[in-house]
C-alpha cells in the first residue's frame, strides 16, 4: 500500500499584468545539473520537519531562498496539489500558497533556478510538466483575474499573525 506524505509546499508568484488584466506567473527553470534539467517551474520545496516548520513557514522560507522577493499579500490555494511518486510508492499531499508581488518586481535567482519568465497563466500552464501544477496555475489565473478582489479558490492569510 504507497504512502501518504505532506512534506513539500509550491508557492505561486504573481503580479499584477501591465496590461491590468490579471496577473502574470514567476517561472523559474531548473539548471542542466538538477534532476528535473531545464524544467520550468514555480517556487517549491520541502518543509524542514526536524525544525518543526509548518508548510506556510515553508513556503515563506522558499520563497525568500529561491527569489528574494518582497511580498504584498499571501494566500493558500483552498486545495493541495496531489501527486503520485512511483518510485518511493508515495501519493503527496502538497500545500500550496500565492504571494502577490508588485507590478514591478523581479526575482533575485539562487543556484536551483537558471532562468527565469513572467508569463500569463495560460502560457505558464502551457509550459509546465506536471498536471496538479498546471491545475494549480490555472485556478491562480482565474481567481486573480482581478488582482485588487481574488476570488474563488485562494483565501488571504497574514503569516505575521499566525507566527
Amino acid at each position: 500500500m504507497p504512502r501518504i506524505r505532506s512534506n513539500i509546499v509550491a508557492v505561486y508568484i504573481v503580479r499584477p499584468a501591465p496590461s491590468g488584466d490579471g496577473v502574470e506567473l514567476l517561472m523559474l527553470q531548473r539548471p542542466d545539473d538538477h534532476r528535473f534539467a531545464g524544467a520550468w517551474q514555480t517556487v517549491g520545496g520541502h518543509i524542514e520537519e526536524r525544525q518543526g516548520e509548518t508548510a506556510w513557514q515553508a513556503a515563506l522560507r522558499e520563497l525568500d531562498e529561491e527569489t528574494a522577493l518582497p511580498v504584498e499579500r499571501w494566500f493558500r490555494i483552498d486545495r493541495p496539489e496531489t501527486f503520485y511518486n512511483p518510485e518511493n510508492d508515495t501519493i503527496y499531499f502538497v500545500p500550496a500558497f500565492v504571494a502577490l508581488v508588485a507590478v514591478d518586481a523581479e526575482p533575485t535567482l539562487s543556484d536551483e533556478h537558471q532562468a527565469y519568465r513572467w508569463q500569463s497563466t495560460q502560457e505558464a500552464a502551457l509550459s509546465v510538466d506536471w498536471a496538479a501544477m498546471r491545475d494549480s496555475i490555472r485556478l491562480v489565473g482565474e481567481a486573480f483575474s482581478d488582482p485588487r478582489q481574488p476570488g474563488l479558490g485562494v483565501t488571504k492569510f497574514d503569516p505575521a499573525r499566525l507566527r
